[in-house]
């Protein structure tokens, strides 16, 4: 690699980062590692968003909103399964379906987008 591209990448790394970066990292780091020990499938979903950073709430939105073929802004079970594995999170399929029952409340085999993004930033509220 060229000395100076190199030079220029570890002062990068170097200088000081602003107060937003540093918690970003903070929370993306207290995420990662928060993954591997949770057993509950909607906050393994919460915590997979995190680890992406501020953006991995506001991407998996948009890859919703794209499933959501009809325009209803519903998503069955099949658009549900889709937009996850699009986004590779990284989810088994006993959890995909245990986080879309939950999201289900009325049972009619679809989940509103919008309540689903509110219900998943739920914690971050809090």
């Amino acid at each position: 690699m060229d000395h100076a591209i190199l030079q220029g990448r570890l002062m990068f790394n170097m200088r000081p980062q602003s107060a937003t970066t540093r918690q970003e990292s903070e929370m993306i780091n207290k995420a990662q590692r928060a993954i591997h020990s949770t057993t509950d499938s909607i906050e393994k979903l919460r915590l997979l968003c995190l680890a992406r950073g501020a953006n991995g709430i506001l991407g998996l939105g948009r890859v919703f909103r794209r499933m959501d073929e009809d325009g209803n802004k519903k998503l069955n079970h099949e658009e549900f399964k889709t937009g996850l594995e699009e986004t590779q999170m990284e989810l088994g399929v006993d959890e995909i379906n245990e986080i879309f029952q939950k999201f289900d409340t009325d049972e009619d085999g679809n989940i509103s987008v919008d309540e689903f993004l509110i219900g998943i930033r739920v914690s971050f509220l809090v």
